[in-house]
């Protein structure tokens, strides 16, 4: 994570604060929390959550000036200190809605291994649990592919053996849903919140 500083330590202007992280595992059942927060939360200026490699909270007047890098690039605005006094207030208000956030239920990852087969509508894999919570009946969703949802059909860990010690739990998998011949070999599936109801 990193913020720029909210004073500017040589001329003791006010700068446009902002904030960055880069989780080490994707998150996306956290992006409307994100999105919720930027736009209710403040009550000076506009702000814009922003996802790309990177995760940034920023005035959305930087947003719009910005190129399309990993992110924003004039965060001085030392000029227009009356914006820049705004949004230091603003950014309290917002770490403080994040911080009285109810933790949201822990989302299951799966991580598909090895493909066993593939048609439209299902996907037999061999898969990488990262929580471990995994369980039939459960609504996945691959990160990479946002139109598809998948149901967990069948869960069958394997035994550990020392050459997949290096890895985490194994098991045979069987997705069911339209498009889930779509998901491919290294995909990141993410289980969807209010889904997890077992057959």
């Amino acid at each position: 994570m990193k913020s720029n500083s909210e004073t500017n330590t040589i001329t003791g202007l006010a700068e446009v604060p902002t904030i960055g992280w880069r989780f080490s595992e994707p998150h996306p059942e956290l992006g409307e929390m994100f999105r919720s927060v930027t736009r209710d939360a403040p009550q000076n200026v506009d702000w814009t959550f922003k996802e790309l490699r990177n995760s940034f909270i920023v005035p959305s007047r930087i947003a719009e000036s910005d190129t399309g890098g990993e992110g924003p690039h004039d965060l001085s605005v030392t000029s227009d200190q009356d914006f820049c006094v705004a949004a230091s207030e603003d950014i309290e208000l917002i770490i403080d809605a994040i911080a009285a956030q109810p933790a949201p239920p822990t989302a299951a990852r799966i991580f598909v291994f090895q493909i066993a087969k593939a048609s439209a509508d299902e996907l037999v894999c061999v898969a990488e649990s990262f929580t471990g919570e995994a369980q039939v009946g459960m609504v996945f969703r691959p990160v990479g592919l946002p139109d598809i949802e998948v149901r967990l059909t069948s869960l069958s860990w394997y035994p550990p053996r020392p050459e997949t010690q290096r890895r985490g739990p194994l098991a045979k998998v069987t997705l069911v849903g339209k498009g889930a011949g779509m998901i491919g070999r290294k995909e990141l599936l993410v289980s969807l919140p209010g889904t997890n109801t077992y057959e």
